[in-house]
């Protein structure tokens, strides 16, 4: 990265050597990863705002193609997911739900750890075919440590986790709850006023009737 104002280039040797396996590649170097142009220190910058900031303001701030901002991220996370434990284990409380992240209607489907709080999975599209390649994921004693999982009312949320994680609870979200509880409260008051105003209407001929009783009265 540049040294506040001024541009800053970095040289190294990057030696080639004859791979019996892999014929000539460049050789390991400790502050690059493997087929990657740039350090490690700057890839970390790079990701980190990346999760701050748009892939376009990134590119940009630091001068390299859009592009490369998604490919240096991918290959921050495949380091740390070989370097860190698997996000899959341990898991016991678990939200699944399809969110919307474009104008229009584009979904994905997310999944996460409640224990944590952290994002463990997401993938475009929603339905069971797509939850389902999470579950592939997971190994049969991960999925057997889940015991709860919260989700709204979709069937095909509701078919996964008897397929996958039959001895699961599972569990409908507050978010949801309050939500249906709206809905709900919504309907009843559209009901009210439209019972009101029918009352209304009918008692409307009663009312005339009387009045006009009154009027033509002689005192």
């Amino acid at each position: 990265m540049d040294f506040g104002s001024q541009r800053v280039y970095i040289e190294a040797c990057a030696p080639r050597v004859k791979c019996a396996g892999h014929g000539v590649v460049v050789a390991k170097v400790p502050w690059a990863r493997h087929n990657s142009a740039y350090t490690l220190d700057f890839e970390t910058a790079v990701t980190w705002l990346a999760l701050h900031a748009t892939a376009q303001d990134v590119s940009e701030y630091l001068r390299i193609d859009w592009p490369t901002v998604g490919s240096i991220a991918k290959r921050v996370q495949d380091s740390l997911e070989k370097s860190e434990p698997s996000r899959f284990d341990n898991l016991e409380s678990i939200g699944i739900d399809e969110t919307s992240y474009k104008k229009g209607h584009k979904y994905m489907t997310v999944v996460v750890d409640h224990n944590t709080g952290s994002l463990i999975w997401a993938k475009k599209g929603f339905g069971k075919e797509v939850l389902t390649e999470f579950f592939k994921e997971l190994t049969e004693e991960q999925r057997a440590k889940i015991k709860h999982v919260t989700a709204d009312g979709a069937r095909w949320i509701a078919d996964c986790i008897t397929d996958f994680c039959p001895n699961a609870e599972r569990c409908v979200d507050p978010f949801h709850v309050v939500g249906w509880a709206n809905e709900t409260l919504d309907e009843v008051r559209k009901a009210a006023i439209r019972a009101a105003k029918k009352e209304v209407v009918e008692a409307e001929p009663a009312k005339k009737k009387i009045l006009r009783s009154y009027q033509n009265m002689s005192y």
